[in-house]
């Protein structure tokens, strides 16, 4: 049978390898998904009679494929709806803005998402997958083939949880009776998640671009019951696990009985913290936490952009690497900001400092770009196989037109890409060696499209849900005095950034 190649050719490669190596004027060979090899041109000779298709690298800049390790598709379709929101108000406002979605409605959100991904450079994500008022198979299919139908990798955990949020969040009075009474107060029953769970692995473990993990919301919000039925889900299956971690200080100030020794060690008693266990944001991590993250071996998701837009805090990045934790990055939903990963390393990267006095600490771009690749790969399950552009691994690649503003005149290439590109400077992105961006349009869907649908479904979703986001100003002035309270009872680690 002959093989069959696609050749870049020319381009400047980023390989995100260890050394940090560049190759200008280089080829990329891609052939079976994966990429045959990456080095100066000429350099590689394919077999004889092969067919080869060569595409103009000349200009251009090829650099692995960025992963996005913490999303929530069904935001997609709330872009614009948060402001000055902390944590506490954000989640009552995305419960009830969310609204009744149909299976089409999950599609069209995740394929919106799907879009922003592949033109801001992005493969490959983690979904935390939010279905209201409960999960539906039709649902977690209708968005695993968005994904798949767009032909981006994803990574779908299926988000939760049993306990009413009125039992998650240190309120301590701030609300008055009549409120709470109308808070969610009905636990959900875990037995119709968990034969969903059962009932879509076989049916999905075929796909080689989206892959099923086990979503939990976040271990304050579930029982001890659901968090070890959830460990031994996991095992039983040999799949991964993906959780919120510490996001806000509410969250660290709800540690209970259970976890004496921070929640990190208390969710490997449950079988959900290690290789194939990924937490996002992780804030408020105690040193103890950090310690435990890192043996382990559970991947954290540094989610910088939402983390600032709901004021929670800033993550001890640093601590977290010298401690030897795998560090990934995320966006969050559509509704905390854009999905472009170039902001969140560049956020990922600045923030330290201006938190560590010493620069000898800093993050260098190099190391940022590889935790937005070869961590992100790692993170999503696939550590080893993809996030660097050498012989064997994935061929998902993002190409940049290095004439852009962005991109010209060059530099030291990691640096401009981490502390000037936005993604506007993104072309071409393959996936498995696939071209599912050509000239910044997807070709396997109709972006203007589904950009369309996904207003008129957003339009409708807010009309049906305007009443009840309305009644959130009543709820507002008590969760943000709990939220104040908390971030200013001088316990625990201190995450904000302070002036005087």
């Amino acid at each position: 049978m002959t093989e069959t190649f696609t050749r870049i050719a020319g381009a400047t490669i980023l390989t995100a390898d260890a050394e940090n190596t560049i190759i200008e004027d280089g080829d990329l060979w891609l052939c079976g998904g994966r990429i045959a090899a990456a080095g100066a041109a000429g350099s590689f000779t394919p077999p004889e009679g092969a067919t080869v298709e060569t595409i103009d690298g000349r200009d251009r800049v090829a650099m692995p494929g960025l992963s996005n390790c913490h999303t929530h598709s069904y935001a997609a379709l709330l872009k614009g709806t948060v402001d000055t929101d902390p944590l506490d108000v954000f989640m009552v406002q995305a419960i009830l803005a969310a609204g009744a979605r149909s299976a089409r409605d999950v599609y069209v959100s995740a394929q919106v998402q799907a879009l922003e991904m592949l033109v801001t450079g992005t493969t490959a994500c983690l979904d935390h997958f939010s279905h209201r008022p409960r999960h539906t198979p039709e649902a977690l299919d209708a968005v695993m083939s968005a994904y798949r139908d767009a032909g981006v990798r994803a990574a779908v955990a299926p988000m939760f949880s049993d306990r009413p949020f009125i039992d998650t969040v240190p309120l301590k009075g701030e609300l008055s009776a009549e409120l709470m009474a109308e808070l969610p107060a009905t636990p959900q029953p875990a037995d119709p998640f968990f034969a969903m769970m059962e009932d879509a692995l076989p049916r999905w473990a075929g796909d080689d671009r989206v892959t099923l993990m086990l979503g939990i919301d976040s271990p304050q919000r579930c029982t001890d019951a659901l968090l070890r039925r959830a460990g031994e889900f996991c095992a039983a299956h040999g799949i991964g696990n993906h959780s919120h971690l510490l996001e806000a200080k509410t969250q660290y100030a709800m540690l209970d009985e259970r976890a004496p020794n921070g929640w990190v060690r208390y969710l490997a008693e449950c079988g959900l913290a290690g290789p194939k266990s990924s937490f996002a944001h992780f804030v408020w991590g105690t040193e103890e936490d950090i310690a435990a993250a890192a043996e382990t071996g559970v991947s954290i998701v540094h989610n910088p952009a939402s983390n600032l837009i709901l004021g929670s805090g800033i993550q001890p990045l640093l601590k977290l690497v010298e401690a030897g934790a795998n560090v990934a990055f995320g966006s969050d939903g559509l509704n905390a900001g854009h999905m472009s990963m170039f902001e969140k390393v560049r956020l990922a990267a600045l923030l330290p400092r201006v938190t560590e006095p010493d620069p000898a600490r800093w993050m260098t771009a190099e190391t940022a770009l590889r935790m937005a690749t070869v961590n992100g790969a790692r993170a999503l399950g696939r550590g080893g196989e993809a996030g660097m552009l050498a012989a064997g691994q994935l061929a998902d690649i993002t190409i940049l037109d290095a004439a852009t503003v962005q991109m010209a005149p060059r530099g030291r290439l990691a640096p401009q890409i981490v502390f000037y590109e936005t993604g506007a400077s993104v072309r071409d992105v393959f996936v498995g060696g696939e071209r599912v961006l050509k000239d910044g349009k997807p070709t396997r869907f109709d972006g203007a499209a589904i950009l369309a649908e996904g207003r008129e479904v957003a339009a409708r979703l807010a009309r049906d849900s305007k009443a009840a986001v309305d009644r959130i100003a009543a709820f507002r002035p008590g969760i943000e005095a709990m939220v104040k309270r908390v971030l200013t009872d001088g316990c625990g680690p201190c995450r904000l950034a302070m002036l005087s």
